[in-house]
């Protein structure tokens, strides 16, 4: 049990037994930014319940072991466990398919060797561990929560030309078919946004599947300690606007540097790029001559949160076509104050639309990225009503203490339902 269990309980009072299951998101010996479910585990943890993380030796973002063989440990008031399993070294190929079969056959023999959770919740992707998370609650009825993250493996068939996605339906259909058998099994679909919500619903019918949404939150207190008193960014010439991320084929960059080159002599705006991937050299060699656009590599904790504190304006730009509902990058840049120039015309575009913190321009479109920045560029008084809009939506819908407090409320009712739930 953790060592806040004792003398504490959530809502109900009984002590719950979580289990949390993810392949691909840090933990804390990794020494990176939170996500997910280091949020949710802390949140439970923090609620007196005992929680065990289960994830792989293997770190998808650095494509390196954490360790060289199975590690467990105990670190902010849960347990962590890592299984070996096989590593990639790209996102897309037959390797990273492998890894997550082996991941997957590890969790199928580790789990039945513990004592039972009270309640499952695996994060999908990928498919395999997420099966066998449903597989082995399916056999002991242990209420199981599947988070989506992303869907797979509809997002795969999205990627085709339109011409060509009724082959990738064909070629998917065994994928296919196993989701509609992980959500047949599920208890409860929570999900980055309410379309992955009514996706997971949809694999489901005509069993009818309860659903939450739970935005991709933002620490806005760690964040605040960061980076300090915020500046006063009203009169700032030019522009400075920020994109604070991977530099990889799913991010627009090339629109964004094009932009530049349009807004380079009438000095309207300033670009900085934080973060580092396998398109920062191609990148760079594009931007050859501006001086107008900066790369600042990659950014620890404390001085991306000061460069988000500085900026005028934030880019959240994906590729025409992009799949992506409500991004990570929403509610952080948000927090920071930054009004968000956004491609996406789904969900979360939509949502910045009507919240009034951001603007939204054609993907791939750099005539039209320049037109709205040289827009919020000139009208400064503008621009601080959308900031304090943007940090008020972000404290009202996005701060991960709230977000992960609420989910955890879900899997109290949820775990404390189970036959076995502790007293």
């Amino acid at each position: 049990m953790g060592p806040h269990a004792a003398g504490r309980a959530g809502a109900g009072g009984g002590v719950v037994r979580v289990w949390l299951v993810t392949a691909a998101e840090p933990i804390p010996s990794d020494g990176v930014r939170p996500m997910r479910f280091m949020g949710l585990a802390r949140a439970l943890a923090a609620r007196g319940h005992e929680v065990t993380l289960w994830t792989q030796t293997f770190f998808h973002h650095t494509k390196r072991h954490r360790f060289p063989a199975d590690t467990e440990y105990e670190a902010e008031g849960y347990r962590v466990v890592a299984l070996r399993a096989f590593g990639y070294r790209r996102n897309v190929s037959l390797r990273r398919y492998a890894s997550h079969w082996r991941f997957a056959q590890r969790l199928a023999a580790e789990m039945p060797a513990r004592p039972a959770p009270d309640v499952v919740v695996a994060s999908l992707p990928p498919l395999d561990t997420v099966a066998a998370a449903a597989d082995y609650c399916g056999r002991r009825a242990i209420p199981f929560v599947v988070d989506v993250i992303d869907p797979w493996p509809d997002v795969f068939v999205d990627l085709f030309p339109p011409a060509v996605r009724p082959v990738g339906r064909v070629l998917s259909a065994p994928l296919a078919r196993r989701a509609r058998r992980i959500f047949g099994l599920a208890t409860v679909v929570t999900a980055l946004s309410a379309e992955y919500v009514g996706w997971a619903q949809r694999l489901a019918a005509p069993r009818e599947l309860p659903g939450s949404v739970f935005y991709p939150a933002a620490d806005i207190v760690a964040f605040d300690l960061l980076a300090g008193a915020p500046p006063d960014r009203s009169e700032s010439r030019p522009l400075r606007v920020v994109y604070a991320g991977a530099l990889g084929r799913a991010y627009d960059l090339d629109c964004v540097i094009d932009c530049a080159r349009l807004l380079q002599d009438d000095r309207a705006a300033h670009f900085l790029i934080a973060g580092d991937g396998p398109e920062r050299e191609r990148l760079e060699h594009r931007a050859e001559g501006l001086e107008n656009v900066e790369f600042l590599g990659w950014l620890d904790a404390r001085p991306l949160a000061r460069l988000l504190a500085s900026g005028g304006v934030s880019i959240a730009c994906y590729r025409p076509g992009a799949t992506q509902t409500v991004t990570y990058k929403l509610f952080e840049y948000l927090a920071a104050r930054l009004p968000v120039v956004c491609s996406l015309n789904g969900e979360m575009g939509e949502m910045i639309r009507s919240e009034g913190v951001g603007r939204s321009y054609r993907a791939g479109d750099a005539v039209d990225l320049a037109r709205v920045l040289r827009e919020l560029a000139a009208d400064r008084d503008e621009l601080g009503r959308i900031a304090s809009r943007a940090r008020r939506f972000a404290e009202a819908r996005g701060d991960a203490r709230s977000v992960y407090r609420d989910m955890a409320r879900l899997l109290e009712t949820a775990g404390q339902a189970a036959p076995g739930a502790a007293a």
